[in-house]
């Protein structure tokens, strides 16, 4: 099992100084040029504007979204979210700290659980190696419930090996608190996702080691007391204010979006596997070093640990019906944990072979991000504006490819070892810098131009489209034209006919607007608008402005 956890010492001194270290280093990492783009569409778009609500209404126990009732996830984050939007106001870097934040938790928590079942060294390397993952990096800056759910997942399996191997003491007992509410704090995220997923692979990898034993004690009145404490009131409250809760929450939200293709995002079932490896790039090639050194171990309880981790996150988001890149976060610490592992033996026994591998693929890569593009130039899907940015990438792993190789003619490990974490630096900085060409164009500009202009009691119109940025940056509640999406449960259960509209009753809104004198500022996609104005000919407007591919428009008089 390596070394015990009883038996290993840990200097507090040394330890604290390792956290802050780490959390420094991450901070200023992920929020390097944080506040550069506009919220990302939908998500962050979503997740700023039902925080905003939240302050506007002082309601914070029903989440709406542009005055609908939004019942797809629990609140924590909004929380925390309506609290960065009372200090900051609507900022980008300010609304983005929180992810930052929890991102940051992720990777001192890894180097903590590293040092304790490992070594000191094994724990800084694999919080770096987390820290630098091309997704985790990613998404660390990024305002989605995924970075905040896989962190409690992560802390909450942390606590459980710890307590497991603790003798009956008030330190296990406050390991398996940790557990319960690191557990519980992921269902006020995410859900029981939080459950599914710690839940089942504790299951698998007791039975597999054969030590169920070691569960007792396991304080069960305690821990479902610091667990229903925590998940318990929001759920109660919003039950009770809100009737329709249970059903769309539990059933809609949790059943069927696991089990069937509800929410149209089916994927095949091989689809996390390239995500893995792509997302873990620059150590990527570090994956099978660390399978050859388990499978030796593998009835070891701390490997099969990390390992039995790993399998169960890919095959559980894998077999579901609804599958989002973000979902599989959770997989990359236990896999940072391994990797860093594996480094570390690598130059304690100077081994160098793995590192060969690792410049030989580095070197394909770049081979292949420098050629691909001239040679296939529909492989970047109309997203020109990334060239730069792939060519950057891919003489960064061509040129670390080469310097590995030379450090290793030098017998210079430790040398080969550090370019790895600096070409990830490096990578990072590449990839901050490409973020706001990669998502969707931002309704910022066309916003603040209506907000220079638009007179009291001027509508805003969503149009045949939901913007998700569209009421965040105006800030008020705007008119939906023929187009419900994720709003039409709330539709249905409040009468919200005054601003969600179909398209008979918005033209009927047009056409009075530009008799009695005042506009709409309508925002919608050119193409849209085309199709629009075939259909009905007596539609007549006036474009303000266009921003590809949307378009703003007013009545024309």
């Amino acid at each position: 099992m390596g070394l015990s956890l009883n038996t290993v010492v840990i200097i507090p001194k040394k330890f604290t100084i390792d956290c802050c270290f780490i959390a420094f280093i991450c901070l200023i990492l992920f929020s390097f040029q944080l506040g550069n783009r506009p919220f990302a569409t939908p998500d962050e778009g979503r997740y700023v504007e039902i925080p905003r609500e939240m302050v506007a209404t002082g309601d914070w126990v029903t989440p709406r979204l542009n005055g609908v009732k939004y019942f797809e996830k629990p609140p924590f984050l909004y929380w925390l979210q309506a609290c960065s939007f009372k200090v900051f106001g609507l900022n980008e870097l300010g609304m983005r700290l929180w992810i930052v934040i929890f991102a940051t938790l992720g990777c001192v928590a890894t180097y903590a659980f590293g040092q304790s079942i490992f070594d000191r060294v094994t724990g800084l390397i694999a919080a770096g190696v987390l820290a630098t993952t091309a997704l985790y990096f990613s998404l660390a800056r990024l305002i989605i419930l995924d970075m905040v759910v896989s962190t409690w997942v992560t802390l909450a399996l942390f606590c459980f090996y710890q307590a497991l191997y603790k003798p009956p003491s008030q330190a296990r007992r406050l390991w398996f608190y940790g557990f319960s509410a690191a557990c519980a704090f992921g269902v006020l995220t995410k859900g029981i996702m939080a459950l599914a997923v710690p839940g089942p692979f504790i299951v698998l990898w007791l039975s597999y080691t054969r030590q169920w034993r070691l569960l007792m004690p396991v304080y069960l009145i305690g821990c479902c007391a610091v667990f229903l404490a925590i998940t318990a009131p929001w759920h109660i409250l919003v039950s009770l204010k809100n009737p329709e809760f249970l059903y769309k929450y539990f059933i809609v939200e949790h059943f069927l979006r696991y089990t069937t293709t509800i929410h149209a995002r089916y994927k095949p079932v091989w689809f996390f596997f390239p995500i893995t490896l792509v997302g873990l790039l620059p150590w990527t090639t570090f994956l099978y070093t660390s399978w050859k050194n388990f499978w030796p171990q593998r009835n070891k309880p701390l490997h099969s640990f990390l390992w039995i981790w790993t399998a169960w996150i890919l095959l559980f988001f894998s077999v579901s019906n609804s599958k989002l890149i973000p979902y599989i976060l959770p997989i990359f610490p236990p896999l940072a944990l391994l990797i860093g592992h594996s480094l570390s033996q690598a130059y304690l026994s100077s081994s160098r072979t793995i590192f060969y591998q690792h410049s030989f693929v580095m070197i394909t890569l770049g081979t292949v991000g420098l050629i691909l593009p001239t040679v296939i130039p529909d492989v970047l899907d109309g997203k020109v504006a990334l060239l730069p940015f792939i060519y950057a990438l891919s003489s960064l792993f061509l040129a670390h490819g080469l310097l590995v190789i030379l450090c290793l003619k030098r017998h210079a490990i430790k040398t080969a070892i550090a370019s790895i974490g600096v070409t990830a630096a490096i990578m990072t900085i590449i990839l901050g810098a490409a973020a706001p060409h990669v998502q969707r164009p931002s309704l910022k500009g066309l916003v603040s131009i209506i907000l220079d202009q638009q007179k009291v009691g001027e509508p805003i119109a969503s149009f045949l489209t939901y913007y998700q940025d569209l009421p965040l940056y105006s800030q008020q509640r705007v008119m939906v034209v023929g187009a419900k999406g994720e709003l039409d449960f709330g539709t249905t259960v409040e009468d919200t006919t005054e601003w969600m509209v179909n398209e008979d009753a918005f033209l009927q809104q047009w056409q009075k607007a530009q008799w009695e004198g005042y506009k709409i500022w309508a925002i919608g996609r050119l193409h849209d608008l085309e199709v629009f104005k075939q259909k009905h000919p007596d539609f007549h407007y006036k474009v303000v402005s266009v921003d590809h591919p949307n378009v703003l428009f007013i009545p024309l008089k």
